[in-house]
């Protein structure tokens, strides 16, 4: 099974989670679609080096959405390359589930097509209660299977809680913080739901 590491938002942390489960697990990257000139496969790789990282699907130059870069750049987005390479595979998308990628297609069809378990990545701030319970019920209503949810950076246990009562789906790792992300990673075990899909 592939694991999809989804965003509530743009710089929820998704990449970092990405290189930290890598680091750990010791299984492939796959970043769906690049855009601008950061390469989060190239976070990933420096972050966790042993990682294999599989090329993108598209690799689009501006420093757009997908579906803005790529109207930009006169690229026509083809569903059908959202194949999986290989299997197990962490899955990096794009953004939040609802951005459009291509006609009538959404990040999280992309999540559909490939077949995989969401994990649904989350920065500590302001609103992010909202946006997490928007992220799961779009999922639900897709009868997509969670993993669970990670929160990029210090979280107070009520917020926790609340956010696991209203979304009836579980918090299974807090990420801190770090100036020392290998370090980081080395310390932190990856949570036994994330390890079954990727078993």
């Amino acid at each position: 099974m592939n694991l999809f590491i989804t965003g509530t938002d743009t710089d929820a942390g998704k990449t970092t989670v990405a290189a930290w489960i890598c680091s750990r697990l010791k299984v492939p990257y796959w970043k769906l679609i690049q855009t601008g000139s950061d390469s989060d496969s190239a976070t990933v790789q420096r972050l966790a080096p042993q990682t294999p990282i599989l090329p993108e699907a598209y690799r689009l130059r501006a420093p757009l959405s997908a579906w803005d870069a790529a109207r930009l750049e006169q690229v026509t987005v083809d569903p059908n390359r959202f194949q999986t390479p290989c299997t197990p595979c962490v899955i990096e998308g794009a953004g939040g589930l609802l951005v459009p990628i291509a006609e009538d297609f959404c990040m999280i069809d992309a999540l559909e097509q490939t077949q995989s378990t969401a994990l649904i990545v989350a920065r500590s701030k302001l609103g992010m209660i909202n946006h997490i319970l928007l992220t799961v019920f779009a999922l639900h209503q897709r009868q997509i299977p969670i993993a669970g949810i990670v929160i990029s950076g210090a979280i107070e246990p009520y917020i926790q809680e609340t956010i696991e009562q209203f979304s009836k789906e579980r918090i299974v790792a807090v990420l801190p913080e770090s100036s020392d992300l290998p370090r980081l990673f080395e310390r932190t075990p990856v949570p036994e739901a994330i390890c079954k899909v990727l078993s």
